[in-house]
Parts: structure tokens; sequence; C-alpha cells
């Protein structure tokens, strides 16, 4: 592993961090364990975040592309951010395990 890899594995980490507090404003969770943010890559600097949505009409999309954006721009080294809308439908059972938990629970009712 060279030192370039080392650095984008500190920074994939450190973006993971950050947006663990990003919450989805009207579930009230955040969008890492709601399983919203689909993958974090970083190289030389440049930061990429898939992010679902729960619906395909959301209309908080441009919000929570922003909110993605302003915190992850917030991480020392880096120097570019791209947040792509990920074209699928996102499924509860992407949702951190006490939320799939949650929603099995429901689901038997």
């Amino acid at each position: 592993m060279t030192s370039a890899d080392t650095q984008d594995s500190a920074l994939e980490a450190a973006v993971w961090d950050v947006l663990q507090p990003v919450m989805d404003p009207e579930l009230g969770f955040s969008l890492v364990d709601l399983g919203l943010i689909q993958s974090v890559s970083v190289s030389s600097g440049h930061a990429v975040i898939e992010l679902a949505l729960t619906t395909p009409v959301c209309p908080l999309a441009g919000w929570l592309q922003d909110a993605v954006h302003e915190a992850v721009a917030g991480v020392p080294g880096i120097r570019e951010v791209t947040v792509r809308l990920v074209n699928l439908p996102w499924p509860p059972r992407n949702a951190a395990p006490w939320r799939r938990w949650l929603d099995e629970a429901s689901s038997m009712s």
C-alpha cells in the first residue's frame, strides 16, 4: 500500500465520520444509518459520494445533496466533492440493523 493509498483510506474514513450526523429531515435518522449513503470513495483529495433517495421523486433531493456536499467539503484534505444521486429506489433493508428489525417487527403486526 502506498502513502497515497493510506492517505485516501484515512480521508475516506473521515468522510464517513462527518456524514454520520447528517440527518434526513423527514425521517429524523442519519443518512448513513438509513443506508442512503451507498458508497464513499476518495482519490487524490477528490471525494465521490453516492446517495440514494427514499423515493425517486424526493422533494428534498437537492437539500440532501447540498447537506452531504457541505459536510464533506469541511474535511481537511478534501479538495473536491462530487455527490451523485444513485438511480435506484432505496430499500429499507439497507438501513442499520436495528432499523431493519423495527421494519420487520412492524410488518408482522
